[in-house]
């Protein structure tokens, strides 16, 4: 599999890029980016590669994807027969690596997101209740601009 390197484009020099997809399969390529990731997947299943682990994923799964981390979600064979039945809906929420550490380094407050995203170096995998859970506050995310996302997606890391 070939690798590529994404470039991200964050609007409007938000710190957030926060999207709905919606799509009759995942097309994205085994890639990386600088940026973290947050991956809910809320229609869809198939094989996930993220760095060196490989397992399966399916609705309700989320995950963190640290920076430069490569990653991959492969549908499952019935996604690719044309069959609208078959379809994904995830929410991807992409952010930079140095996010929080300028607030970690002034506020104390924020050690526990920068510890978060020194374990997400590997990737961290949500399922059941806590999937779940966040997953109700992603879905809000998509609802909210300007500050009230920012403050709500803070909220997110800090509970993940």
């Amino acid at each position: 599999m070939k690798l590529m390197h994404e470039q991200v484009d964050l609007p409007g020099g938000s710190p957030l890029k926060v999207k709905w997809d919606d799509f009759p399969h995942f097309t994205f390529p085994w890639h990386y980016h600088s940026e973290y990731e947050i991956d809910y997947i809320v229609k869809s299943h198939g094989t996930r590669y993220v760095g060196d682990n490989v397992g399966e994923f399916s609705e309700g799964n989320l995950v963190l994807v640290g920076s430069n981390v490569p990653h991959l979600w492969k549908n499952a064979p019935e996604f690719y027969n044309n069959d609208p039945s078959y379809h994904v809906n995830a929410i991807v929420i992409q952010f930079p690596g140095d996010f929080v550490q300028g607030l970690r380094n002034s506020y104390p407050e924020f050690q526990n997101i920068q510890e978060l995203l020194v374990r997400a170096e590997r990737g961290i995998c949500f399922m059941g209740k806590d999937a779940e859970l966040l997953g109700r506050e992603l879905m809000h995310l998509l609802k909210l601009k300007g500050m009230e996302r920012l403050l709500a997606f803070i909220k997110i890391l800090e509970q993940m």
